[in-house]
């Protein structure tokens, strides 16, 4: 049995302070750390989770978690903007516990994993799904005999046959959500009806394949809990001390008919919680009838990954979806009672300001709650980057500077200066919100909700200039 800590690096949710964005960024347990957790128990590890995104001073309180834990093992997930932070925290670990091992997990390590060893401070790699791979570790397994990681620097580098993926997720343990102090999760009324809001997984995978996202870690076939797994899940997490759910799947409609079974079973079992699907649904795979049971289920909030409202645009993307589909999903969406959010991208690859002004009017012209735009990044797990890089237009691979919402400019755009690409996504903001039409629909839902202060904090605390 190995003592095992994971952690979750302070600035997880902090690279979006400066976001137009901010004042609805949920604050919640992350899924990953606790699905890697179940499987630890489950082998008979120790284990702890330090998320210190919530900690006030996280740098000292991750340093006395190490020092009256004693890990045997270090377990850090981290996206791209976090690689730095991340490797800061496995250089502390070693300085306060030299025999210790540290473990990099997540996209970015997938995607570099001799960077991460070499200028990470890092042991060993967890390349793609994690939680069997690090089972193997913490048994003390010889990394030679464990599929799925790298390790060793220079000349010594090495990469395993990769390991095959899980293919029933009904076989994982349910998360270790019992790890995690709740209390300390509050998240704003923009994104959730209650709190604390609970992450929670249904699928893994994406059937679609646009250029700017990555598959590394689950790939593009779609595996998928059971429906009963799902609502014996979800009602644990109540149990726990959860009061709004929020399905974090790349695509919770990917198999419709399983989606529309467990809204049916959430209904037929009179689930008392609200839930949303925060990251979105693909336009290509839904309908009518999905909508209705969904908001007859308990649903109140549902994404759509829009990107541009210029058809080449998303073609060039391989977004596969017409202005007319995504136009009739999210009315019927809102027609069954949902609130809807759009995600938006500015200066995608071929976007001129024409094409941007195209996306700023189209996202006016639909029937939104909420929309939200970023300024497209080419991360180095997608095959945006690879494409940008063999073109030599990459500028910075300082990957502090990735950041959707906030970043200076990394990579050259063939029409687009990065101050203009800066201009149009605040000015998408802008156009969207400060609509007439739209503030005085927003104003009597705020008064029939009670949210009409709330709304007005939200409006001064964002910097809406640009």
């Amino acid at each position: 049995m190995s003592r095992v800590l994971l952690v979750n690096p302070p600035s997880a949710v902090g690279i979006y302070d400066k976001s137009k964005i901010r004042v609805a960024i949920t604050s919640a347990p992350f899924i990953t750390l606790a699905t890697l957790a179940g499987e630890l128990l489950r082998e008979g590890h120790k284990v702890m989770i330090a998320d210190l995104m919530v900690m006030g001073d996280p740098f000292n309180s991750y340093r006395g978690t190490l020092e009256d834990f004693q890990p045997e093992y270090i377990g850090i997930t981290f996206t791209t903007p976090l690689f730095h932070e991340a490797a800061a925290l496995a250089g502390m670990a070693h300085e306060f516990l030299p025999e210790s091992k540290t473990i990099a997990g997540g996209i970015h390590a997938s995607t570099l994993p001799e960077e991460s060893l070499e200028k990470g401070n890092f042991d060993l790699v967890v390349l793609g799904e994690g939680e069997r791979t690090l089972a193997d570790i913490c048994a003390c397994k010889d990394p030679q005999d464990i599929r799925g990681i790298a390790f060793g620097r220079g000349d010594d580098f090495t990469v395993t046959p990769a390991r095959e993926l899980i293919a029933d997720l009904d076989d994982l343990p349910l998360p270790a959500w019992e790890l995690y102090d709740l209390s300390r999760y509050r998240s704003p009324h923009i994104a959730s009806r209650d709190n604390p809001v609970g992450y929670m997984e249904t699928n893994r995978g994406c059937n679609h394949h646009c250029t700017f996202c990555s598959q590394r870690i689950f790939g593009h076939s779609i595996r998928s809990k059971s429906s009963r797994r799902v609502i014996d899940e979800m009602f644990r997490m109540l149990e726990l001390g959860f009061k709004d759910i929020h399905i974090k799947d790349d695509n919770f409609t990917a198999d419709i008919e399983r989606a529309k079974d467990t809204c049916r079973l959430l209904i037929e079992e009179k689930f008392p919680a609200p839930w949303a699907l925060p990251t979105g649904v693909n336009v290509e795979d839904v309908d009518s009838e999905f909508f209705r049971l969904a908001r007859g289920a308990g649903c109140y909030q549902i994404s759509f990954g829009i990107e541009s409202g210029a058809p080449e645009i998303l073609s060039g993307v391989n977004k596969k979806q017409s202005l007319e589909k995504i136009r009739k999903a999210v009315e019927m969406a809102h027609d069954a009672g949902l609130e809807t959010v759009g995600f938006f991208m500015m200066g995608l690859p071929g976007d001129t300001e024409e094409t941007m002004k195209r996306s700023i009017r189209f996202a006016q012209s639909l029937p939104l709650t909420y929309a939200k735009a970023s300024m497209t990044l080419p991360f180095p797990s997608s095959a945006l980057y690879r494409q940008i890089k063999m073109d030599g237009r990459i500028l910075s691979e300082d990957w502090l500077m990735y950041n959707f919402h906030s970043t200076s400019e990394v990579w050259r755009h063939e029409n687009l200066d990065w101050k203009t690409i800066q201009h149009y996504y605040s000015l998408f903001h802008r156009k969207f919100y400060f609509r007439p039409s739209y503030i005085w629909k927003r104003f009597w839902r705020d008064i029939r909700m009670g949210q009409l202060w709330d709304d007005i904090k939200a409006v001064l605390a964002n910097d809406w200039s640009g």
